[in-house]
């Protein structure tokens, strides 16, 4: 395996490796236990290897986050906190958390999870965009290692379109965009499955894009994003090990 856990045979090898090894083991008569060990032998060269800190799936329930300050670091911080838990009748549970006001020195604003920190994970929420003059959106930030270091996957509703930056000491690269239909005031299920250096990306459950990059490798914090003067709602954020489907191979 490389570094980044990936086997270093393709898949095909890998598929001829372990029937190649399956044929050799069932020739072996004596002794019975070298069978065992061709095979495994062969699903150990090709199985990738873990990275990052994975676990069960969390399920952040937002009605049970007060005071939000308990799970959630707010980015920049400010003597006013510009996220708030509001009720809304279409959000899950009847409440949502928005983010509503003006960031002075910054053109983004953060909610940080504080308790969760993964590399690969499948990580989803929903959003709604119900106000904004310069942008309306906000979107998922990964591998968050320190407030201008992270991967972000931007739900865009002002220009229709969806996309996957990085930023590394400050400085943003769009990497991917594409067009989507995005109505403002209506929930947006926004999903982003990250493997090593693979990034899937689907909105309302249709796959939008796939993107590659390894600059930001290790496991960082996951966050909620908006910028400049959206006003956003969030609900149903969901962080669980990426499905076999993300999975290199």
């Amino acid at each position: 395996m490389d570094r980044s856990g990936r086997s270093y045979f393709p898949n095909h090898l890998c598929r001829w490796l372990v029937s190649g090894a399956a044929l050799i083991a069932v020739g072996v008569h004596r002794p019975f236990r070298l069978r065992g060990v061709l095979v495994a032998a062969a699903l150990l060269a090709c199985a990738p290897a873990r990275a990052g800190t994975e676990g069960a799936e969390t399920t952040i329930d937002l009605t049970q986050h007060a005071p939000l300050t308990d799970d959630f670091e707010f980015l920049p911080a400010a003597t006013q906190l510009p996220w708030t838990l509001i009720e809304d009748t279409t959000a899950a549970g009847g409440v949502a958390l928005e983010q509503r006001s003006t960031p002075t020195n910054a053109n983004h604003s953060l909610a940080v999870y504080k308790p969760v920190s993964v590399k690969n994970a499948e990580i989803s929420l929903r959003i709604k965009a119900t106000g904004g003059e310069k942008d309306q959106g906000g979107g998922i930030a990964l591998r968050l290692t320190a407030p201008d270091s992270y991967y972000l996957v931007e739900m865009d509703a002002r220009r229709d379109r969806v996309v996957f930056l990085r930023l590394a000491n400050g400085s943003a690269e769009e990497i991917v965009a594409v067009d989507a239909d995005i109505a403002t005031n209506a929930w947006h299920k926004l999903t982003v499955r990250a493997v090593d250096d693979e990034f899937v990306v689907s909105l309302d459950g249709v796959w939008a894009f796939t993107a590659f990059d390894k600059a930001l490798s290790r496991a960082g914090r996951v966050a909620l994003w908006t910028a400049t003067d959206s006003v956003t709602r969030f609900d149903s954020f969901a962080i669980a090990p990426p499905s076999p489907s993300a999975q290199p191979w």
